[in-house]
């Protein structure tokens, strides 16, 4: 995504990660604190995300290809929402999870995924659950890598159309598939130990907050506290 940034925004991207998670969490509050029925509240911080977007140079259509697929498991929260409480709890929700669901976006569209959780080390989110993460970012590129395998040699095995006869088929596939990919990921983890893995890990971190880290956030969060109090 960060080939995608044209080179006046590049900017953006070199500012320290943990400005841009700093801004991803006061934005979130802000939006999770506004009470229902500030309609104008959310209009304008709909409009700072999208002038969000725009500073960064995000393409319209690379941000909706990440949006949609999150819009099902949206509109199921929703749905129940609708049909257990009122219409105004509905609407509440609805647009709160469209608002950080985009400044979600915009995060992992400005930071690299290892800038993200250099961040959270510096600000000492447990070390625990930065390792998971990090675990959990570098094992599904082995489950995607180990599923292209399987689905090579079955095609190759099996070159028709598949109907839904096959579904027996395709279920044994996915249960060797995860067994495949436990053992992968388990050889991949003693092979950092072997490598002297404690459970840390360490980088070379030329990141730093600079006064435009700070002035940015500040600014920021001005504005967001600007808008949550007098649009209420």
């Amino acid at each position: 995504m960060l080939d995608l940034l044209q080179p006046s925004q590049i900017w953006l991207t070199k500012l320290d990660s943990r400005t841009k998670l700093l801004m991803f969490l006061a934005y979130a509050f802000a939006v999770l604190s506004t009470k229902p029925q500030m309609h104008i509240a959310w209009i304008a911080l709909a409009v700072l995300l999208a002038m969000m977007f725009f500073v960064a140079r995000i393409p319209i259509g690379w941000a909706l290809r990440r949006f949609i697929p999150i819009l099902p498991f949206v509109g199921l929260g929703a749905i129940g929402l609708l049909f257990g409480g009122s219409r105004e709890t509905f609407i509440q929700v609805t647009v709160k999870m469209l608002l950080c669901v985009g400044a979600a976006i915009w995060l992992s569209a400005t930071t690299p995924f290892n800038q993200l959780l250099e961040g959270l080390r510096k600000l000492k989110v447990p070390t625990l659950l930065t390792i998971m993460l990090s675990f959990m970012f570098r094992y599904l590129f082995v489950l995607a890598e180990e599923s292209i395998r399987m689905s090579r040699a079955y095609q190759s095995r099996c070159p028709r159309k598949q109907t839904l006869k096959d579904a027996a088929n395709i279920g044994k596939l996915a249960g060797a598939l995860m067994l495949r990919t436990y053992g992968r990921a388990e050889r991949i983890y003693l092979a950092m130990l072997s490598r002297g893995f404690d459970g840390e890990f360490r980088t070379i971190s030329v990141q730093r907050m600079t006064s435009a880290d700070f002035a940015l956030l500040i600014a920021f969060i001005v504005s967001l506290v600007l808008i949550v109090i007098s649009l209420r």
